[in-house]
């Protein structure tokens, strides 16, 4: 049966994922049959690359994973000549993620226009977020007229992250959970019964949580201070918040988050404290804003590879309920970091988004799509 390949381009990979096609009706877990990442900072021409991997493959479908839809788009799409220019017109709205995906469909469709292409986009998951954790301090004039909102990011990963607590938790109807996703860029979400109410990102990917070349959170009248200093372009100055700002800005170069974990140099050890003190700071926040808690799912590259600097993300927390192994935890994943005593489960796991990502547009297309489930 032919294939379905899932792309998920992110800041400085993609990730790839095969699943096996399959006439019957979707059921259980669907089935990866080949699966791995490109290092887009090396790589010259990852569509030659992807299609090398990709070759021992009968692609029927190509699902690729755009970061921000802004007011047009939220369920997942099949891309046409309309949408694309559309999806063309939102760059500037994620600049180091929309270009990268709408580049992949754009070279995938040059070369083979047989394939059928959907595009699945993060904020489908907020969507629906209370109208005051949209909200923005501005003029309703300007809200009206540029549909300006937080629509937040990384909503596959957030959502297979409630899934998996939920997997624990099978039988939990009332629950309060906060999620982070934490790569090169990094987000958390408020989620309440399993729907999210509140997350850190905003209108573009750059708000809240210090990420690898992103500021985060920043006082806008000081943006404005710089570029009259600085004379500096809008160009420029989206250039320094995505590009030069970040734990490496403030580190003085260090990319690599287990390495400035590590470091004595007192510019990567505030550049971690910094880390350390915004997640901290939001879960804080969300804690309020739930009323309590009762689980806390860590996911992305750096949970996933470094369990001691989790411990070391929820250290100190006990007024929250949050009460965290103190010897050192090495186990494959899912791995619990709370101990026995802890009001607060903690969990690192590693998220499905390829797996949300397929399973949305089934949603979507549902006489379209079906995998083969998983053996067993």
């Amino acid at each position: 049966m032919p294939d379905i390949l899932v792309l998920n381009p992110g800041s400085s990979n993609i990730k790839w994922t095969v699943f096996r096609a399959s006439p019957e009706p979707r059921s259980g877990i669907p089935s990866i049959i080949a699966e791995g990442h490109i290092n887009v900072e090396k790589c010259k021409n990852a569509i030659e690359q992807l299609r090398t991997v990709t070759a021992d493959h009968a692609l029927s479908a190509l699902i690729v994973r755009v970061v921000h839809g802004g007011s047009v788009f939220s369920s997942p799409i099949e891309v046409s000549g309309g949408s694309l220019n559309q999806l063309r017109s939102m760059v500037s709205l994620a600049p180091l993620h929309n270009k990268k995906a709408i580049n992949l469909i754009e070279g995938w469709h040059r070369l083979d226009d047989t394939i059928r292409i959907f595009a699945v986009f993060d904020t489908d998951f907020f969507a629906d977020l209370p109208v005051v954790a949209q909200a923005y301090g501005l003029p309703r004039a300007l809200i009206e007229k540029h549909r300006i909102r937080r629509y937040g990011f990384h909503g596959f990963a957030h959502q297979d992250m409630v899934r998996q607590w939920l997997q624990k938790n099978p039988h939990r109807q009332d629950f309060a959970v906060v999620t982070a996703q934490l790569g090169s860029g990094c987000s958390m979400a408020a989620i309440r019964d399993g729907k999210p109410v509140d997350t850190s990102m905003g209108f573009t990917p750059n708000e809240g949580l210090l990420m690898r070349t992103r500021s985060g959170d920043i006082d806008p009248g000081l943006l404005i201070w710089l570029q009259q200093q600085e004379g500096w372009s809008s160009d420029e100055i989206d250039y320094q918040l995505n590009h030069e700002a970040g734990w490496r800005g403030v580190s003085g170069g260090v990319d690599n988050m287990a390495e400035l974990f590590v470091s004595d140099h007192p510019q990567c050890r505030l550049a971690f404290a910094l880390f350390r003190y915004r997640f901290q700071k939001t879960l804080g926040s969300y804690f309020a804003v739930l009323g309590g808690l009762d689980g806390i799912v860590l996911s992305g590259g750096i949970a996933e590879h470094n369990p001691a600097l989790c411990q070391q993300l929820l250290s100190g927390l006990s007024h929250l309920g949050i009460e965290i192994h103190t010897e050192p935890v090495e186990s494959n994943l899912p791995l619990s970091l709370s101990s026995s005593t802890s009001q607060v489960q903690c969990w690192v796991v590693a998220a499905d988004e390829a797996g949300a990502m397929l399973h949305s547009v089934q949603e979507q297309f549902p006489n379209d799509f079906t995998v083969q489930p998983a053996a067993g």
